[in-house]
């Protein structure tokens, strides 16, 4: 076999530098595309925007303004809230298609999220502490509220809401603080507000009210304790709410909307989160609004352009790894960095492909095995100082712990059978030359110093593009975020954590699984990314399918697990679930960047490295305070 810094991978035919260039001009083309159809082609201005509550905090928004709206032609406008322990950016599907139909549209980050700043109380997470003003027990959404109201390009008479999961309630709460300036809102998958909406007396909702209530929502099945949604329907509080002694009818209008009485609900055949991707969810909401605060738009609502938002985005993020990727090798090539690939091909522990088979099935199962069963309980462990935001949190502890899973195994392999047949620092990739523990530190510097020129270049390229085209890389749940210095300052703990967890699963893909068994050609390249792919994102991917297969066949969710005070079913479970969308995505993206820097260099922390700072970056900047 040729010498690392000699080979170049089959997916990369052309030269680096070329390859990096051409992708690096493609980012910015597929990133310029998918932001002409989040701004309209250029016919809805996009600001982001900053400003206080009334405690001095701050909050962040992006501002949608349709071409032609003025204080002298004033335009409705819409509040989009997204979900507790969320941002903005994920619900910004919704504000693509209302901006287009000529509503102005403040997407807000509620307190934690993005660079809002986070307020004690955990609102982030939570409808808000009484105890302060600021909150409102809405996460800013009455803060977002008044912002819009003070604008004079807005119609005064024609503002609305629209909030997802606890979103619902925060700009339930927030309309009902100013139920003379609100004309409809719309909750979406939000089991808290079926509460609010059977507890109160119709009446005290001066306003239109639609609500969104997807046929597998597992969190309204948690809230309601419903097999079914579609039962939901037949509830009597509910019915009571709508002014009807008959099952409510999907669609149906119950009251008037000139009169600002009318409720409806609709019914589109998706999950929680999936409302987000579904034309039926987005148009349903379009539809509504035009009804109840009608911009005279031509549009039909399923006229909808944001799955080619998306598209584009996919293609940017692919452009980007594939930039990375090339921009790496062109800095191992270059006589700086040129250190930092091996010497010389070393010789692995020999392994049967029985023992192979057991190692690869063992370290796709234990991700799998583990994610509900070991992360409800540790879902109980407050944020902290040093890990300050919850859903960060749990992730990353789950993830040590399977790699405390993943060490168990491989210590009682080495003493087995490893040890005996040449096992040492060497041939685990440890040692980088010198056979010494972890070998030559000054390679081992320059390396981190690499990972870390890599990544700062990645992330310059992710917030240039957000400050150009005011959108992130991103596919429905995942996304590739701008990072913030603030954001930055609370790497620490994370960055720690998946330095020790890609360490670990780095030296069990190379021994265990064969990883750094390259005998060349095609099949070769394909099954070392296929089996880093299978250790990385395998179990949580056969988790995504079980779930949402099992979801959309039978409109209810497996994998329902209770815990503690919840024996029948904790709704934290639900939401681990659908944290493989994210998941997914991100132990993919990181497989991938570090089988390639590994077949580039044969060193086991060039990948190592850069996939911790990858990942860490990317949880700290998705997730919200809750400390």
């Amino acid at each position: 076999m040729a010498t690392s810094n000699q080979a170049q991978p089959g997916i990369l035919k052309k030269s680096n530098k070329k390859v990096a260039i051409i992708s690096f001009v493609l980012i910015f083309l597929f990133m310029a595309i998918a932001s002409s159809f989040n701004s309209n082609s250029g016919n809805v201005k996009i600001r982001e925007i900053y400003y206080p509550d009334t405690e001095g905090n701050i909050m962040q928004g992006m501002l949608y303004i349709p071409k032609g709206v003025s204080s002298a032609k004033p335009a409705p406008a819409i509040v989009n809230m997204h979900g507790g322990g969320d941002y903005m950016q994920s619900v910004g599907n919704f504000s693509i298609e209302l901006s287009r139909r000529g509503y102005v549209v403040l997407s807000v980050n509620a307190y934690g999220s993005g660079s809002t700043d986070y307020v004690t109380g955990n609102v982030s997470s939570n409808a808000g502490d009484k105890s302060s003003s600021a909150l409102r027990n809405d996460g800013g959404a009455t803060v977002a509220l008044e912002q819009l109201m003070s604008y004079n390009f807005v119609d005064k008479n024609n503002i609305g809401l629209i909030g997802h999961s606890m979103g619902g309630s925060y700009i339930a709460n927030a309309a009902l603080a100013h139920p003379n300036n609100v004309k409809a809102i719309m909750p979406w998958g939000s089991g808290s507000f079926i509460d609010m909406m059977k507890i109160n007396d119709s009446g005290k909702f001066t306003f239109n009210v639609g609500y969104i209530n997807a046929q597998n929502d597992e969190m309204v099945i948690f809230a309601t304790r419903l097999r079914n949604t579609g039962d939901l329907l037949k509830d009597q509080s509910l019915m009571k709410f709508f002014g009807t002694g008959q099952p409510i009818t999907a669609g149906q209008v119950y009251g008037s909307f000139d009169q600002k009485t009318a409720r409806i609900i609709y019914t589109p055949n998706t999950s929680h989160i999936g409302n987000i991707i579904n034309k039926t969810s987005i148009g349903s909401l379009v539809s509504y609004f035009e009804t109840a605060m009608p911009t005279g738009t031509s549009l039909s609502p399923q006229d909808q352009v944001w799955m080619f938002k998306e598209s584009f985005s996919i293609l940017a993020m692919l452009s980007l790894l594939v930039f990375v990727i090339s921009f790496s090798f062109v800095l191992i090539d270059s006589k700086v960095f040129g250190l930092i690939a091996a010497g010389g091909q070393q010789d692995l522990v020999q392994i049967g492909s029985i023992s192979r088979l057991i190692g690869i099935l063992l370290t796709i199962l234990i991700p799998a095995l583990t994610l509900h069963k070991i992360g409800l309980p540790l879902a109980t462990l407050k944020a902290s100082k040093f890990f300050p935001m919850n859903w960060a949190n749990y992730l990353t502890w789950v993830s040590l712990v399977n790699a405390g899973f993943f060490l168990l195994v491989f210590l009682i392999w080495h003493f087995v059978y490893g040890k005996k047949h040449g096992g040492n620092l060497a041939s685990y990739q440890l040692s980088t030359g010198d056979g010494k523990a972890f070998g030559n530190l000054r390679k081992i510097l320059f390396t981190a110093g690499f990972a870390v020129l890599v990544i700062l270049c990645m992330f310059f390229i992710v917030n240039l593009c957000f400050n150009l085209f005011k959108i992130d890389f991103r596919f429905w749940q995942f996304g590739i975020m701008p990072v913030t210095l603030r954001r930055f300052g609370y790497i620490t703990g994370y960055l720690l954590s998946f330095l020790v967890i890609f360490g670990i699963l780095n030296v069990v893909s190379v021994t265990l699984a064969g990883i750094g068994k390259d005998n060349g050609g095609k099949l070769s390249v394909f099954k070392q990314y296929g089996l880093s792919w299978l250790i990385g994102a395998g179990g949580f991917t056969i988790l995504l399918l079980i779930y949402y297969i099992g979801l959309t066949v039978t409109h209810y969710p497996p994998l329902f697990f209770g815990y503690g005070p919840l024996p029948n079913g904790h709704p934290n479970s639900l939401v681990f679930s659908m944290k493989t969308t994210i998941l997914v995505p991100a132990f993919t993206f990181a497989s991938i960047l570090n089988t390639a820097l590994y077949r580039k260099t044969k060193n086991i922390y060039a990948g190592w490295f850069i996939a911790a700072l990858f990942v860490s970056l990317v949880v700290i900047s998705t997730n919200a305070f809750s400390y």
